[in-house]
This record gives structure tokens, C-alpha cells and sequence, in this order.
């Protein structure tokens, strides 16, 4: 049923950012009245890939002021309004930001926050660096559609899929392992830099969710390894794992200390501890196909129980409503804040 009405910015049929952002979208719809602008259509939008912070041209902002909005969702891509634009909306419209990017993104993220009365990151690690900077950042961590992605009973094609952006780390990863068994790679447009044979993108969500039920175990890289400073050589789950599961197939990631919170380790979710044992590990799991299929479905049920984009704007609701009841400035967020 729905609560009001939404505005919300969001490059959401760009690939293949769909993929991540077009089930967030479909949970805001059943909530709210949305009004979707897509700002890569927008005269005078200049995207940034979220790398700098991607203002939307105040004129497409003032024809979509009536009805007013509850809220205003500012979706991925560090996509912020102006100040001018802001004050075109009732005093009492809510706006919202949603960080899916970080730590990447994380500079971007940091410079548009305080703009936002809401504001949510997809990783954990980057809040005490929000609390720095004043700013009460919540947690938002990735999340699947289950009826986008689901299991669609068909056999598998390929031993362990990928998708993903090329790094060093990846390559030799992806590398050893298709020494030892069947991999399907699915690089990024005009990436040439894999040393293995690559496959197109996936750049919907259908094609997304067959891909994955074609694989009998999906890899996840953690490792943060494509940026400097001090988040490099840190983890962080992004929503790949979540899509797996969600489809019922099983992930192997490296071994990090918070990925207990998002998947229990050995049980819903396979693990390598170093780079030289990804092959081991793959191995192992691909060996047993009753223990395969038994992780597969206890990580769909976690991700069913705990980790949809439903759940996350259920507790965003909340937030909005939380806010009206007691409106403040910005606070220091607490680095644990487990939001939802």
C-alpha cells in the first residue's frame, strides 16, 4: 500500500547498473507513489560514474514539484540537487541519499552527504569515516529482489561464473581457476585486458539471473584492490553474493571478519583464506554436489529472511517517519549503527 509520494533521481535502466539499482527501485514502488527521472537524460547532466559528486540540473528539478513529494531519493552515482533546487520543495519533504558504491565512491559520498537529512552507504567499514566528518550515515547493505532473481531450475553450464570489473587480483584468480575447471567470464564492455576467454556483460537482470542459475558456484571478490589509500586491501561484500544466493547457487569469497554478518561461513556461503587456496576451495565445494546444493538453498533462504531490497525500504519508511516525529541536525554516527 502506499505511503506518499516519492521522487526519485536514478540512472536506473543504465547498464549494467540495473542490475543493482532497478530492484531498489521496484521495492520504492510498492511503497510510495514514485516518480522515476533517469538524470543521464537530463540537457545538462554530466555523469561521473560516481567518481565526483553528479549534480542534476536544477531545471528538470522545478517541473516535478507538484505534487510535492514525501521524500526525495537520491539513488547511487552521487547524485545530489542543489541547495536552489532544495528549497523548491515544501519545508517539510525528506531528502535521501543512497551510497552503492563506497568505499570506492567514498570521497564523493562523503562531499554530498550533509546535503541529505538521510543518508545510506551499502558498506559498513566506511561509517566511522562519515562520524568524522559529522555525518549520521546509516547502513544500507546490499540486498536482492527475489522475484528478479530466483532459481529457474535449469542445468548448469559452467562450473564457477564472474562478472565483474578486470584488476590484477581478479585475473589471476579467475586465471588458476580456469586451469582446473570450466569458467565463464562476463567482462565489461571493451575490457581486453582478462587473460582468459570472456563472455558479453550482463546487462539486465534477466540475463543476470540466468547466467547465475547456468553456474554451479558463483565467485565473489571482496578484496577492495581498485583504489589508494586506506580502504585499499580492505573487504567488502557487494551485491553479487546477495544475487547468488538469492538464485539459490552458492558463492566463494575470500574469508573477511564481518562476513558472518551478511553470510555464516562454510554453512551458507564458501570461503577461501588466501589468493593460492581459491583453487582448493573450489574444488572442495564442487566435489560434493548434496553439500553444494544444500548451501545454495540455506543462502537463499538467509538472503530471503534478512537481505531484500523489500526489507530496506521497510526500514527506510520507518527512518522517514522517525525524522518527521523529531527533526535535527546532522550527528555523529555511531561506527556500529546497524540500521538495517
Amino acid at each position: 500500500m502506499s505511503v506518499g509520494e516519492l521522487l526519485l533521481f536514478g540512472n536506473v535502466s543504465q547498464p549494467p547498473f540495473c542490475n543493482n539499482l532497478y530492484p531498489p527501485l521496484r521495492a520504492f514502488q510498492k511503497l510510495f507513489r514514485t516518480t522515476l527521472i533517469e538524470p543521464s537524460s537530463l540537457p545538462g547532466f554530466v555523469s561521473t560514474g560516481g567518481a565526483r559528486p553528479a549534480l542534476i540540473p536544477d531545471d528538470s528539478v522545478f517541473s516535478h514539484t507538484d505534487p510535492p513529494p514525501q521524500a526525495v531519493v537520491c539513488l547511487g552515482g552521487a547524485l545530489h540537487l542543489s541547495a536552489r533546487a532544495r528549497r523548491m520543495f515544501p519545508s517539510d519533504t525528506i531528502f535521501a541519499g543512497f551510497a552503492l558504491s563506497d568505499p570506492q565512491g567514498l570521497e564523493a559520498s562523503l562531499a554530498i552527504a550533509p546535503e541529505f537529512d538521510l543518508f545510506y552507504t551499502q558498506d559498513a567499514q566506511t561509517l566511522p569515516a562519515y562520524a568524522a566528518r559529522g555525518i549520521a550515515a546509516r547502513r544500507c547493505d546490499p540486498a536482492t529482489d527475489p522475484e528478479l532473481y530466483r532459481p529457474l531450475k535449469t542445468a548448469p553450464l559452467c562450473d564457477v561464473l564472474y562478472y565483474g570489473k578486470w584488476t590484477p587480483y581478479r585475473n589471476d584468480l579467475l586465471e588458476a581457476l580456469s586451469a582446473r575447471m570450466s569458467v565463464r567470464l562476463h567482462a565489461y564492455e571493451g575490457e581486453k585486458r582478462w587473460t582468459i576467454p570472456t563472455r558479453p556483460p550482463l546487462d539486465t537482470p534477466d540475463a543476470l539471473a540466468g547466467a547465475l542459475n547456468g553456474a554451479r558456484l558463483a565467485l565473489e571478490t571482496a578484496l577492495v584492490d581498485d583504489i589508494h589509500g586506506k580502504f585499499r586491501g580492505t573487504y567488502r561484500l557487494t551485491p553479487r553474493a546477495v544475487f547468488a544466493a538469492s538464485c539459490g547457487v552458492p558463492t566463494l569469497v575470500e574469508s573477511f571478519p564481518r562476513l558472518a554478518e551478511t553470510f555464516e561461513p562454510g554453512v551458507e556461503i564458501a570461503v577461501f583464506p588466501t589468493k593460492d587456496e581459491v583453487v582448493a576451495s573450489a574444488v572442495k565445494v564442487l566435489a560434493d554436489e548434496t553439500a553444494r546444493l544444500a548451501m545454495g538453498r540455506r543462502a537463499r533462504q538467509r538472503a530471503l529472511r534478512e537481505h531484500t531490497w523489500d526489507r530496506r525500504i521497510e526500514a527506510f519508511v520507518l527512518d522517514v517517519a522517525a525524522w518527521r516525529r523529531s527533526p535535527k541536525p546532522h550527528l555523529p554516527a555511531e561506527p556500529g549503527d546497524r540500521r538495517f
